[in-house]
């Protein structure tokens, strides 16, 4: 717990480097980095910038500057292509979703129980404390499949 206490003031100082580790890693969803979403190519880690590398070594501008202006050509159909796979994968999710949802429609005058919701609970409820409310009549039906309850 004391190291928290030292670490609160710090929090601000380490948003960068978190940032940039946030942006730097592959999401398996996109299947790329954010980075490379934004601007087309991988972020060079800057120890490999001071590091004599291969890669930063061997560079040759003009051969450089054209495959940055045709990696920023990419990067439009790269963004697409994410957004495909998100639009799919939320498309299986609310799928997943529907086929384990019942939908019940109610009629004027059933009688429904309230679910307690957690903030809605007393203070001093216990673990055990029943999670419904007393049964309620179903007064009308809005057009977004809510109800109204009356007593």
């Amino acid at each position: 717990m004391q190291e928290l206490d030292k670490a609160k003031g710090k929090r601000v100082e380490e948003l960068l480097g978190v940032l940039w580790a946030y942006r730097t890693t592959k999401h398996i969803l996109t299947s790329g980095t954010p980075f490379l979403l934004a601007y087309g190519i991988y972020a060079i880690v800057l120890v490999n910038v001071y590091v004599r590398t291969l890669r930063t070594e061997e560079i040759y501008w003009d051969h450089n500057a054209a495959q940055l202006r045709l990696a920023q050509d990419q990067s439009e159909e790269r963004r697409q292509q994410a957004l495909i796979r998100i639009v799919a994968y939320q498309q299986q999710i609310n799928a997943t979703h529907h086929k384990k949802v019942k939908a019940y429609k109610f009629q004027f005058g059933d009688l429904v129980l309230k679910r307690v919701i957690q903030s809605t609970k007393e203070k001093n409820v216990r673990k055990l404390e029943p999670n419904w409310e007393d049964p309620y009549t179903v007064v009308a039906r809005g057009d977004n499949g809510s109800y109204t309850l009356a007593d």
